[in-house]
Protein backbone atom coordinates (compact mmCIF):
# COMPACT_ATOMS: atom_id res chain seq x y z
CA UNK A 1 0.00 0.00 0.00
CA UNK A 2 2.79 2.40 0.90
CA UNK A 3 5.47 0.86 -1.34
CA UNK A 4 5.91 4.21 -3.09
CA UNK A 5 7.73 5.37 0.07
CA UNK A 6 10.52 2.83 -0.51
CA UNK A 7 13.45 4.43 -2.30
CA UNK A 8 15.39 2.43 -4.93
CA UNK A 9 18.67 0.95 -3.75
CA UNK A 10 20.66 3.07 -6.20
CA UNK A 11 19.32 6.25 -4.58
CA UNK A 12 20.38 5.25 -1.06
CA UNK A 13 23.74 4.07 -2.44
CA UNK A 14 24.38 7.52 -3.92
CA UNK A 15 23.65 9.16 -0.58
CA UNK A 16 25.85 6.60 1.19
CA UNK A 17 28.84 7.30 -1.06
CA UNK A 18 28.22 11.05 -0.79
CA UNK A 19 28.28 11.31 3.00
CA UNK A 20 31.09 8.74 3.30
CA UNK A 21 33.39 10.64 0.95
CA UNK A 22 32.51 13.94 2.60
CA UNK A 23 33.34 12.53 6.05
CA UNK A 24 36.63 11.19 4.67
CA UNK A 25 37.52 14.55 3.05
CA UNK A 26 36.68 16.39 6.28
CA UNK A 27 38.92 14.01 8.25
CA UNK A 28 41.78 14.56 5.78
CA UNK A 29 41.57 18.36 6.17
CA UNK A 30 40.75 18.25 9.88
CA UNK A 31 44.05 19.78 11.03
CA UNK A 32 45.14 21.75 7.95
CA UNK A 33 41.85 23.56 7.20
CA UNK A 34 39.63 23.30 10.27
CA UNK A 35 36.87 25.67 9.09
CA UNK A 36 36.55 23.92 5.72
CA UNK A 37 36.56 20.51 7.42
CA UNK A 38 33.77 21.62 9.77
CA UNK A 39 31.51 22.82 6.93
CA UNK A 40 32.01 19.57 5.02
CA UNK A 41 31.23 17.56 8.15
CA UNK A 42 27.97 19.46 8.71
CA UNK A 43 26.81 18.69 5.16
CA UNK A 44 27.82 15.05 5.60
CA UNK A 45 25.79 14.65 8.81
CA UNK A 46 22.65 16.07 7.19
CA UNK A 47 23.11 13.78 4.16
CA UNK A 48 23.57 10.88 6.58
CA UNK A 49 20.24 11.78 8.17
CA UNK A 50 18.51 11.88 4.78
CA UNK A 51 20.04 8.47 4.01
CA UNK A 52 18.40 6.94 7.09
CA UNK A 53 15.15 8.77 6.30
CA UNK A 54 15.09 7.10 2.89
CA UNK A 55 16.09 3.71 4.30
CA UNK A 56 13.53 3.51 7.14
CA UNK A 57 10.53 2.67 4.89
CA UNK A 58 12.53 -0.24 3.41
CA UNK A 59 13.10 -1.70 6.88
CA UNK A 60 9.42 -1.22 7.75
CA UNK A 61 7.64 -2.18 4.51
CA UNK A 62 10.00 -4.50 2.61
CA UNK A 63 12.13 -6.20 5.25
CA UNK A 64 9.33 -6.02 7.87
CA UNK A 65 11.91 -5.66 10.63
CA UNK A 66 10.57 -3.76 13.67
CA UNK A 67 13.96 -3.60 15.41
CA UNK A 68 15.80 -2.21 12.36
CA UNK A 69 12.96 0.23 11.75
CA UNK A 70 13.20 1.61 15.29
CA UNK A 71 17.00 1.82 15.18
CA UNK A 72 16.97 3.61 11.82
CA UNK A 73 14.40 6.10 13.17
CA UNK A 74 16.75 6.95 16.05
CA UNK A 75 19.62 7.21 13.55
CA UNK A 76 17.68 9.96 11.72
CA UNK A 77 17.36 11.96 14.94
CA UNK A 78 21.03 11.46 15.86
CA UNK A 79 22.31 12.55 12.44
CA UNK A 80 20.21 15.72 12.23
CA UNK A 81 21.05 16.56 15.84
CA UNK A 82 24.77 16.12 15.14
CA UNK A 83 24.54 18.42 12.12
CA UNK A 84 22.62 20.98 14.19
CA UNK A 85 25.21 20.95 17.00
CA UNK A 86 28.06 21.49 14.57
CA UNK A 87 26.11 24.17 12.70
CA UNK A 88 25.40 26.12 15.89
CA UNK A 89 28.95 25.50 17.18
CA UNK A 90 27.66 23.86 20.35
CA UNK A 91 30.04 21.02 19.58
CA UNK A 92 33.60 21.84 18.42
CA UNK A 93 34.05 18.50 16.61
CA UNK A 94 32.69 14.97 16.54
CA UNK A 95 35.11 12.04 16.39
CA UNK A 96 32.19 9.86 15.31
CA UNK A 97 32.45 11.56 11.92
CA UNK A 98 35.83 9.89 11.34
CA UNK A 99 34.46 6.52 12.45
CA UNK A 100 31.61 6.78 9.94
CA UNK A 101 34.10 7.54 7.17
CA UNK A 102 35.93 4.27 7.88
CA UNK A 103 32.66 2.32 8.10
CA UNK A 104 31.50 3.58 4.73
CA UNK A 105 34.82 3.04 2.98
CA UNK A 106 34.89 -0.58 4.17
CA UNK A 107 31.21 -1.43 3.61
CA UNK A 108 30.23 0.37 0.42
CA UNK A 109 32.57 -1.42 -2.03
CA UNK A 110 30.88 -4.72 -1.10
CA UNK A 111 27.43 -3.10 -1.35
CA UNK A 112 27.92 -1.37 -4.71
CA UNK A 113 30.51 -3.53 -6.56
CA UNK A 114 28.71 -6.76 -7.46
CA UNK A 115 31.60 -9.22 -7.69
CA UNK A 116 32.93 -8.19 -4.26
CA UNK A 117 29.51 -8.68 -2.69
CA UNK A 118 29.07 -12.08 -4.37
CA UNK A 119 32.56 -13.15 -3.27
CA UNK A 120 31.80 -12.39 0.39
CA UNK A 121 28.30 -13.93 0.24
CA UNK A 122 29.69 -17.17 -1.23
CA UNK A 123 32.29 -17.49 1.54
CA UNK A 124 29.72 -16.92 4.28
CA UNK A 125 27.23 -19.32 2.64
CA UNK A 126 29.85 -22.08 2.49
CA UNK A 127 30.63 -21.65 6.20
CA UNK A 128 26.94 -21.64 7.13
CA UNK A 129 26.37 -24.74 4.99
CA UNK A 130 29.23 -26.63 6.66
CA UNK A 131 27.98 -25.54 10.09
CA UNK A 132 24.49 -26.88 9.38
CA UNK A 133 25.90 -30.18 8.13
CA UNK A 134 28.03 -30.36 11.26
CA UNK A 135 24.92 -30.17 13.43
CA UNK A 136 23.45 -33.19 11.69
CA UNK A 137 20.73 -31.57 9.58
CA UNK A 138 20.21 -32.36 5.88
CA UNK A 139 20.61 -29.27 3.72
CA UNK A 140 21.35 -28.71 0.03
CA UNK A 141 23.57 -25.87 -1.20
CA UNK A 142 21.87 -24.34 -4.23
CA UNK A 143 21.85 -21.27 -6.48
CA UNK A 144 20.68 -17.92 -5.22
CA UNK A 145 19.02 -15.17 -7.28
CA UNK A 146 22.13 -15.04 -9.54
CA UNK A 147 22.69 -18.27 -11.48
CA UNK A 148 25.94 -19.94 -10.45
CA UNK A 149 25.98 -17.89 -7.26
CA UNK A 150 25.68 -20.50 -4.51
CA UNK A 151 23.85 -18.62 -1.78
CA UNK A 152 20.78 -20.81 -1.21
CA UNK A 153 20.28 -23.27 1.67
CA UNK A 154 17.48 -25.71 0.82
CA UNK A 155 15.61 -27.90 3.30
CA UNK A 156 12.97 -30.44 2.25
CA UNK A 157 10.42 -31.39 4.90
CA UNK A 158 7.11 -33.23 4.55
CA UNK A 159 6.85 -32.55 0.84
CA UNK A 160 7.71 -28.86 1.08
CA UNK A 161 10.92 -27.01 0.20
CA UNK A 162 12.23 -24.27 2.49
CA UNK A 163 14.88 -22.08 0.86
CA UNK A 164 16.92 -19.50 2.74
CA UNK A 165 19.06 -17.06 0.74
CA UNK A 166 22.22 -15.56 2.18
CA UNK A 167 22.46 -11.91 1.13
CA UNK A 168 24.97 -9.19 1.98
CA UNK A 169 23.03 -8.21 5.10
CA UNK A 170 23.56 -11.79 6.36
CA UNK A 171 27.36 -11.63 6.17
CA UNK A 172 27.90 -9.64 9.37
CA UNK A 173 29.73 -6.99 7.34
CA UNK A 174 27.58 -4.18 8.76
CA UNK A 175 28.45 -5.00 12.37
CA UNK A 176 32.09 -5.63 11.51
CA UNK A 177 32.41 -2.22 9.86
CA UNK A 178 30.89 -0.52 12.92
CA UNK A 179 33.65 -1.86 15.14
CA UNK A 180 36.37 -1.31 12.54
CA UNK A 181 35.21 2.29 12.22
CA UNK A 182 35.11 2.94 15.96
CA UNK A 183 38.51 1.38 16.58
CA UNK A 184 40.29 2.76 13.49
CA UNK A 185 39.26 6.34 14.25
CA UNK A 186 40.94 6.31 17.68
CA UNK A 187 44.26 8.02 18.27
CA UNK A 188 46.01 4.98 19.71
CA UNK A 189 49.05 2.86 18.71
CA UNK A 190 48.55 0.68 15.63
CA UNK A 191 49.31 -2.50 17.58
CA UNK A 192 46.37 -1.93 19.93
CA UNK A 193 44.09 -1.14 16.99
CA UNK A 194 45.16 -4.36 15.29
CA UNK A 195 44.49 -6.53 18.35
CA UNK A 196 41.07 -4.96 18.98
CA UNK A 197 40.05 -5.29 15.32
CA UNK A 198 41.12 -8.95 15.08
CA UNK A 199 39.35 -9.94 18.31
CA UNK A 200 36.06 -8.17 17.55
CA UNK A 201 35.82 -9.08 13.85
CA UNK A 202 36.63 -12.74 14.54
CA UNK A 203 33.94 -12.96 17.22
CA UNK A 204 31.39 -11.20 15.02
CA UNK A 205 32.09 -13.47 12.06
CA UNK A 206 31.77 -16.71 14.05
CA UNK A 207 28.62 -15.56 15.87
CA UNK A 208 27.11 -14.46 12.56
CA UNK A 209 27.70 -17.88 11.01
CA UNK A 210 25.89 -19.45 13.96
CA UNK A 211 23.06 -16.91 13.60
CA UNK A 212 22.54 -17.73 9.92
CA UNK A 213 22.65 -21.45 10.61
CA UNK A 214 20.03 -21.04 13.35
CA UNK A 215 17.71 -19.06 11.05
CA UNK A 216 18.05 -21.52 8.16
CA UNK A 217 17.44 -24.55 10.39
CA UNK A 218 14.54 -22.88 12.21
CA UNK A 219 12.84 -22.09 8.91
CA UNK A 220 13.74 -25.40 7.26
CA UNK A 221 12.52 -27.45 10.22
CA UNK A 222 9.56 -25.11 10.95
CA UNK A 223 10.51 -24.77 14.61
CA UNK A 224 8.52 -21.66 15.47
CA UNK A 225 5.02 -22.06 14.07
CA UNK A 226 3.60 -20.06 16.97
CA UNK A 227 0.70 -17.58 16.95
CA UNK A 228 0.45 -18.00 13.18
CA UNK A 229 -2.57 -15.71 12.51
CA UNK A 230 -1.13 -12.94 14.71
CA UNK A 231 2.34 -13.14 13.16
CA UNK A 232 0.90 -13.11 9.64
CA UNK A 233 -1.06 -9.98 10.53
CA UNK A 234 1.97 -8.24 12.06
CA UNK A 235 4.47 -9.24 9.39
CA UNK A 236 2.22 -8.92 6.34
CA UNK A 237 3.26 -12.36 5.07
CA UNK A 238 0.72 -14.48 3.18
CA UNK A 239 2.44 -17.85 3.57
CA UNK A 240 1.99 -19.29 7.10
CA UNK A 241 5.22 -21.29 6.69
CA UNK A 242 7.17 -18.00 6.85
CA UNK A 243 6.19 -17.55 10.51
CA UNK A 244 9.17 -19.63 11.67
CA UNK A 245 11.48 -17.47 9.57
CA UNK A 246 9.99 -14.26 10.96
CA UNK A 247 10.32 -15.35 14.58
CA UNK A 248 13.82 -16.81 14.15
CA UNK A 249 15.21 -13.86 12.19
CA UNK A 250 13.22 -10.71 12.92
CA UNK A 251 12.48 -11.45 16.58
CA UNK A 252 14.98 -13.84 18.19
CA UNK A 253 18.13 -13.22 16.13
CA UNK A 254 17.81 -9.46 15.86
CA UNK A 255 17.05 -9.13 19.57
CA UNK A 256 20.09 -11.23 20.42
CA UNK A 257 22.18 -9.18 17.98
CA UNK A 258 21.52 -6.02 19.99
CA UNK A 259 22.66 -7.81 23.17
CA UNK A 260 25.73 -9.28 21.46
CA UNK A 261 26.79 -5.89 20.11
CA UNK A 262 26.61 -4.59 23.67
CA UNK A 263 28.76 -7.49 24.85
CA UNK A 264 31.29 -6.87 22.07
CA UNK A 265 31.44 -3.20 23.02
CA UNK A 266 32.34 -4.19 26.58
CA UNK A 267 35.08 -6.49 25.27
CA UNK A 268 36.40 -3.74 22.99
CA UNK A 269 36.41 -1.25 25.87
CA UNK A 270 38.55 -3.62 27.93
CA UNK A 271 41.09 -3.70 25.06
CA UNK A 272 40.83 -0.04 24.01
CA UNK A 273 39.14 2.07 26.73
CA UNK A 274 39.33 5.10 24.42
CA UNK A 275 36.17 3.82 22.68
CA UNK A 276 34.24 5.30 25.59
CA UNK A 277 35.00 8.77 24.19
CA UNK A 278 32.98 7.91 21.08
CA UNK A 279 30.20 6.38 23.17
CA UNK A 280 30.04 9.58 25.24
CA UNK A 281 29.58 11.54 22.01
CA UNK A 282 26.78 9.21 20.93
CA UNK A 283 25.01 9.49 24.30
CA UNK A 284 25.30 13.27 24.13
CA UNK A 285 23.67 13.27 20.70
CA UNK A 286 20.84 11.14 22.11
CA UNK A 287 20.25 12.92 25.41
CA UNK A 288 21.98 16.35 25.26
CA UNK A 289 23.70 15.35 28.52
CA UNK A 290 27.40 14.73 29.11
CA UNK A 291 28.50 11.44 30.65
CA UNK A 292 31.76 10.16 32.13
CA UNK A 293 31.85 6.58 30.90
CA UNK A 294 35.50 6.15 31.84
CA UNK A 295 34.50 6.55 35.48
CA UNK A 296 31.44 4.32 35.06
CA UNK A 297 33.44 1.43 33.58
CA UNK A 298 36.13 1.82 36.23
CA UNK A 299 33.42 1.43 38.88
CA UNK A 300 32.17 -1.87 37.44
CA UNK A 301 35.63 -3.23 36.62
CA UNK A 302 36.35 -6.55 38.39
CA UNK A 303 39.92 -5.37 38.99
CA UNK A 304 38.79 -2.80 41.51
Amino acid sequence: MFEFLVSPIWVTNIFAWAFTLLFAIAWFFEKQRESFSRRITIIAWFLFGIFWLLLTPRFALVMRSPIETILSFFAILICFHAGYLLLTEQSPRLSLSNAIAVMGLVYLPFETIEFLGIFLINIVTQHVYLTILGTGFDVILTDGPVIGHKSGLLFSRMGHDYLTHIVLACTGLGTITIFLGLISSLSIPASRKYIACVVTTSLIYVLNILRNAFIAISFGEQWFQWFVPSILFISGYDDPRLVSFFIADRVISQSLTVLIIGMLLLISIRIVPEITDLLEELLYLLTRKKYDLHYAFEQISPNR
